[in-house]
């Protein structure tokens, strides 16, 4: 089979750990460990090649791909010793740049209060035209382009969903953008009409917080509980892995700086309690009146003075209450610590193949199963075990009840999709 050519937006943590991640099964093909699927319709991991990346940081514009990756801030583990781009085991096409992107609402104005070696710093080179990127990601032939812009990037996100439209491309949105059920009908009918699949929206990682929270959540409900309490509390503490012996405080990194201001994680906060919420309406269970909270971040930065050093380990702290047989009550505590970016890594190593299979097939839009098995706000909450199933099928090239209604040849219309009503506030907004 031929590679699949990928495309990055935003070459932040979250891209260096996939494109890293990729090399190291490419030296390391024995290993299968941290892969979801090894084989997804024909296509492993080791078909997957990074051939162009936009950024707006003027450490890595104008830059080669590989070198990019491991410019500040970039804070994740390394994977490899060296990205290669000349071995067999590369990962990234020896020509691959990273080109200028608009800015928009990328970058939000309290990062700028943050210093360098922690945040973005822009001013690279004006960007390139919206018909110069279309080129761009025609001439490299990318088949899958990524969204890793930060969380709040709403306008940046659209401009380059009209990109990928205009150029041909299949989309995997990893940001809380699009998320209400009204615009994520309007955006899926456009993927149809133009023959594209698209896989949305707020990637999970494969073993975090949303994954967690999902299938405790789930178990307790399928078990015959009633759950009243489901907290989740997230933050950026510990040392990045490989960097425990630097003896120094830790900044979070530029995911959780980001999303410092309430106004920059509105939908972040909205996204990750459409998955406690998501697990009770696939199955009929109401949540009114009960306390689900799903808390995005809690932002901590080093005193002043010293070397800034971010971290990329993530801590999720969780609190449950339930009741069973015969009002009999259920206490539940619990503490997750894994490294952010390699965890999202795990996910759309998956989600790229997903995209090119299903097209491949002649299925258009968004594709359910995936999506509700690897994002918190996918078209269509899905128990665990439906997703995984939908999922499974795919990766055999078995269409199924979901997927046979968006064959292309089928003409389907968004709007007589299957969908869980969502919207894009909480429960507490009018």
């Amino acid at each position: 089979m031929s590679k699949i050519k990928a495309g990055i937006i935003g070459v932040g943590s979250c891209a260096k750990s996939l494109v890293e991640g990729v090399q190291y099964y490419n030296e390391n093909p024995e290993d299968k460990i941290g892969l979801m699927y090894e084989d997804i319709g024909g296509y492993s991991v080791h078909d997957i090649e990074f051939v162009i990346g936009f950024d707006i940081d003027k450490r890595k514009v104008n830059k080669k791909l590989a070198k990019a990756l491991r410019a500040q801030p970039n804070c994740a583990m390394d994977h490899v010793d060296k990205i290669t781009t000349t071995s067999n085991s590369s990962a990234v096409n020896k020509d691959a740049m990273v080109y200028s992107a608009p800015e928009m609402d990328g970058i939000a104005p309290h990062m700028h209060d943050y210093p360098d070696e922690v945040t973005f710093v822009n001013g690279a080179v004006p960007a390139e035209s919206f018909e110069r990127s279309v080129e761009l990601l025609q001439y490299h032939d990318v088949d899958v382009l990524i969204n890793y812009l930060p969380v709040g990037s709403e306008e940046a996100s659209k401009y380059w969903i009209d990109v990928a439209l205009e150029a041909g491309i299949h989309f995997v949105n990893c940001i809380p953008t699009l998320i209400s059920t009204e615009d994520a009908m309007t955006t899926e009918q456009r993927f149809i009409d133009a023959g594209l699949t698209i896989v949305g929206s707020d990637m999970r990682s494969a073993w975090g917080a949303s994954r967690m929270s999902e299938v405790l959540q789930g178990a307790m409900l399928d078990s015959g509980l009633m759950v009243t309490q489901h907290i989740q509390m997230n933050m950026a503490a510990g040392s990045t892995q490989g960097q425990e012996h630097i003896r120094t405080g830790r900044t979070a990194n530029t995911d959780f700086l980001n999303m410092a201001k309430q106004y920059r994680l509105h939908n972040k906060h909205v996204s990750k309690e459409n998955v406690l919420k998501g697990q009770n309406s696939v199955r009929g269970e109401s949540t009114a009146g009960m306390t689900l909270f799903a808390g995005p971040s809690l932002t901590v930065q080093q005193k002043p003075g010293g070397d800034y050093i971010s971290s990329d380990n993530k801590i999720a702290n969780f609190d449950m209450v339930a009741y069973g047989f015969a009002g009999a009550r259920y206490e539940m505590s619990a503490r997750l610590s894994v490294q952010d970016s390699p965890n999202s890594g795990g996910v759309v190593v998956s989600a790229i193949r997903f995209c090119k299979v299903a097209s491949e097939m002649g299925i258009v839009g968004y594709l359910r199963g995936p999506s509700a098995w690897t994002q918190k706000t996918p078209p269509l909450q899905l128990k665990t075990q439906d997703a995984k199933f939908e999922c499974d099928a795919l990766a055999r090239r078995v269409l199924t009840d979901i997927t046979t209604p968006q064959l292309k040849e089928n003409r389907p219309k968004a709007k007589n999709l299957p969908h869980t009503f969502q919207d894009a506030k909480n429960d507490y907004e009018n």
